[in-house]
């Protein structure tokens, strides 16, 4: 009981925090990308989506795999190594567009964007062992106070460059401004409740510790590689068929199925570590709390996109300029991926637990390849709307269709598949509540 209130609690921070956020979005975010307009808005997240590639070097690091290895007794040394591998990364990665335009020079205000989220990368990065560390300990109310001040400092300035006036390239620079306070923030709060200060000269940078988590998260890296590919490629080759404007309507869209999506990261998060207690302890009950939570959230899903649908068609006009209107309809399709994207949110989790990540590395290089094929062909047949269609489609294949061909999987596949029964779920539900 205790440890449900604790992850219950844990979702609420993280979901305060999602909400707050996007609360800010609505109020300053519409401001900003109508105030822009489409062509401009697009190259910003043309930018966005090539530097999001970095997190390719990053996620050689699994933030699951990484919590494994956390002990009451290394967990600085842990924090430390980590930070400093994707802090090194960030930094060398910081000099690629450099050489990249020294050698084909490219758009004048898409380079000066990248540097400054190469820039942005560094100081994320600089704690991202700090933020898996607070989410392990289910102290996730320090992240998003941190998050929260920086969101409300960052989107004041976005704000105010909108009532100024000021250029686009103003965006990501507030991006590093607020990222920077939020990097001063975590460091305080670690330093100050959790880093002994008798282990600060031992602190040492240990090769074999990152061998051994780069090992163990290997598959899951290739399944997030795949994953990054087909949630970012479409942005990239919708730049490179249909020109920055129409970037600038898929990423509205986008970025409203983002909003749907403000759930899923926080159960992931904060069930991930009742998921391994209960599989240390007992198998059968870790299979009914996985299939019971797998089921509420996917039957939460089923509703709220559903709904979502009409609202956003309904709100739309009224929220965004007319040069967004192409948005709606990409909400829609994107909308179900969604869908998909939460019915399969305790898969990764419970392949790293079960140690069964090998074989999701044919499933994702299938899912890459599927995703750019029909990209490829959809983009050129139906605009924006055809990327949205290549997104859901690759979801059901990648998620859920192919687990069912590999034996290992098909456990899940079925909890996943059964979790769409809104009639058993309600009986689930009521024995639980009898209990």
């Amino acid at each position: 009981m205790k440890d449900g209130k604790r992850i219950g609690k844990n979702i609420a921070w993280l979901m305060f925090d999602s909400f707050f956020v996007l609360f800010l979005q609505f109020v300053v975010g519409i401001k900003v990308a109508n105030f822009y307009g489409a062509t401009l808005y697009g190259k910003y997240n043309y930018a966005a989506s090539i530097i999001a590639f970095s997190a390719i070097f990053f996620e050689l690091l699994n933030g699951r795999v990484i919590k494994k290895f956390y002990t009451d007794n290394n967990y600085n040394k842990v924090i430390y190594n980590v930070n400093l591998f994707k802090n090194t990364i960030a930094i060398i990665l910081f000099f690629v567009p450099i050489c990249i335009n020294f050698l084909i020079p490219m758009d004048t205000l898409i380079f000066y964007m990248l540097l400054l989220m190469g820039f942005d990368n560094i100081l994320v990065t600089s704690t991202s062992g700090i933020e898996n560390f607070f989410e392990f300990k289910l102290e996730s109310k320090r992240i998003v106070i941190s998050n929260n001040i920086v969101k409300i400092i960052s989107y004041t300035l976005q704000y105010l460059c909108v009532y100024l006036e000021i250029g686009i390239i103003a965006i990501p620079t507030i991006r590093c401004i607020g990222n920077f306070i939020r990097m001063c923030i975590l460091k305080y709060q670690y330093r100050k409740d959790f880093l002994k200060s008798s282990n600060l000269s031992k602190l040492t940078f240990d090769n074999k510790l990152m061998f051994k988590i780069i090992d163990e998260s290997k598959f899951l890296w290739i399944t997030f590689i795949s994953f990054l590919v087909y949630t970012q490629i479409d942005k990239i080759m919708i730049e490179h068929y249909l020109g920055p404007k129409e970037v600038g309507v898929y990423t509205i869209g986008v970025q409203l199925s983002i909003i749907l999506s403000t759930l899923i990261g926080p159960v992931q998060n904060s069930v991930f570590p009742k998921m391994i207690e209960l599989y240390r302890e007992n198998n059968d009950e870790y299979l009914r709390f996985y299939k019971f939570v797998n089921g509420a959230i996917t039957q939460f899903y089923i509703f709220a996109t559903l709904l979502s649908i009409v609202v956003v068609k309904l709100l739309f006009p009224y929220l965004y300029a007319p040069d967004y209107n192409g948005a709606i309809t990409v909400y829609s399709i994107l909308a179900f991926s969604i869908l998909i994207k939460a019915n399969a949110a305790l898969q990764t989790g419970h392949m790293t637990i079960k140690k069964i990540t090998e074989k999701s590395f044919y499933k994702s290089l299938l899912g890459v390849f599927v995703n750019i094929l029909l990209n490829i062909v959809l983009i050129q047949k139906y605009g924006v709307n055809g990327a949205a269609i290549a997104t859901l489609i690759t979801q059901i294949i990648a998620l859920f269709l192919i687990d069912f061909a590999i034996f290992e999987y098909r456990e899940h596949a079925l909890i996943q598949l059964k979790s769409y029964n809104s009639v058993k779920f309600l009986k689930l539900l009521y024995e639980k509540h009898r209990k």
